[in-house]
């Protein structure tokens, strides 16, 4: 599987899944903030500068979150932050499986969520 296919696997079934927890306003909302998460993540990944682009992406999403804190668009920006560090840290498991540096330290279920997209058998 070439990393192409691998991060728009990735993009794809994420969105998926915030489309299918979205119920009521506020999901509504969040489901929102995670599709333009999964826009923002597929333009940083393009090019030669990926793991800066993510950083910098998850800088900014973390920033304007922190900022929305108890505002009326709040879950947007919550959700947002989320699925780009979610993405990150699936990411980052590819580039260290590379001898990259990771965008972040990946989690346990980021390892078993980047087997899983590329076919290991996961428990």
């Amino acid at each position: 599987m070439l990393i192409r296919d691998f991060l728009n696997i990735l993009l794809d079934d994420t969105l998926e899944e915030a489309r299918m927890r979205r119920r009521g306003p506020q999901s509504a909302m969040a489901f929102e903030g995670a599709s333009q998460a999964i826009g923002e993540c597929r333009e940083a990944m393009r090019g030669e500068r990926m793991t800066q682009q993510m950083e910098a992406l998850l800088a900014r999403a973390r920033a304007e979150s922190a900022t929305a804190s108890g505002q009326p668009d709040e879950w947007f920006w919550m959700a947002r932050e989320m699925h780009v560090e979610w993405i990150a840290r699936v990411v980052s498991v590819i580039l260290l499986s590379h001898g990259q540096r990771p965008i972040l330290p990946p989690s346990r279920e980021a390892a078993m969520e980047a087997a899983r997209l590329i076919g290991l058998p996961v428990a």
